[in-house]
């Protein structure tokens, strides 16, 4: 599931924030171009290219996401079978994602597996084949003696879009929300989003892997979540990163770059009027 500027009833970053000051900051149209542009170039070509295309992804918003976003976001994901997207009315934050992810799952499937994706970040192109050849490798034995597993791919990139310029970063960070992948029975009643991804390891086992690069974090000015650098390696060499990003992800840097530049240009132009 993907929480795309969903606008809840709790769970907002600032305390002293209110329902209505939450909802002009979040649907504020510098912010909207600027979670566009990641979407479209960053989540999308990494779901779009994924090697097993057998998985489900939801993509949710609020009721109300505004125009032109809101039809820009339909002809995104329009020619991608995989995607269901959904515009919900206000509610409790874990509630709304709980539900939504109990009511599609699979009772006749042996084991689910879940994830969560912010919809500035992305998995490499070989991650739900992964999610399969990880689990019978790894987390199978695991799974048998107590069935709830967590697999961590702890192993990606740090791309910073901070105004025009992007930058990337190795990084090895524990229990991060992309490419944290949950095992469950199909009768268990809660869902990725009731174990907060840094602490995951204190409710069920998890196995911790870094063969390879596995997941794109981006950093940036609207971030919903505190990024530390305190991960991060040296910035790659632009020659390899963008290979890095093209052959793992699917991403092309340069279109992100020039997304960016527009959202900056926007800003710059609104500042001045």
């Amino acid at each position: 599931m993907c929480r795309f500027s969903l606008l809840v009833t709790n769970g907002f970053q600032k305390p002293s924030q209110d329902f209505e000051e939450r909802r002009r900051e979040l649907y504020d149209p510098l912010r909207l171009t600027t979670r566009m542009a990641w979407f479209e170039h960053v989540f999308m070509p990494s779901i779009r290219a994924q090697s097993d295309p057998d998985f489900h992804l939801v993509v949710a918003t609020g009721e109300d996401y505004p125009e032109p976003w809101r039809g820009h976001l339909q002809q995104i994901v329009a020619d991608v079978p995989q995607f269901e997207l959904l515009f919900l009315p206000p509610g409790r934050l874990r509630e709304v994602s709980r539900q939504v992810m109990l009511d599609r799952i699979d009772k006749s499937a042996d084991i689910v597996a879940q994830f969560r994706l912010d919809d500035d970040d992305a998995v490499a192109t070989d991650y739900v084949r992964r999610v399969r050849s990880d689990f019978e490798a790894l987390a199978a034995p695991a799974f048998a003696f107590q069935p709830l597993v967590a697999l961590d791919h702890c192993k990606g990139l740090a791309l910073n879009g901070t105004g025009e310029e992007v930058s990337v970063h190795k990084v090895t960070a524990s229990c991060w929300t992309p490419a944290l992948t949950l095992f469950m029975p199909p009768d268990h009643d809660k869902s990725v989003f009731d174990y907060p991804h840094h602490l995951v390891y204190r409710h069920m086992t998890t196995l911790s892997l870094q063969d390879q690069i596995m997941f794109v974090r981006g950093v940036h000015g609207w971030n919903d979540s505190t990024v530390t650098s305190r991960n991060f390696a040296d910035p790659m060499e632009p020659g390899p990163a963008r290979y890095t990003l093209r052959r793992r992800f699917g991403i092309e840097p340069d279109r992100l770059a020039g997304a960016l530049k527009v959202a900056s240009m926007a800003a710059r132009d609104q500042g001045q009027a």
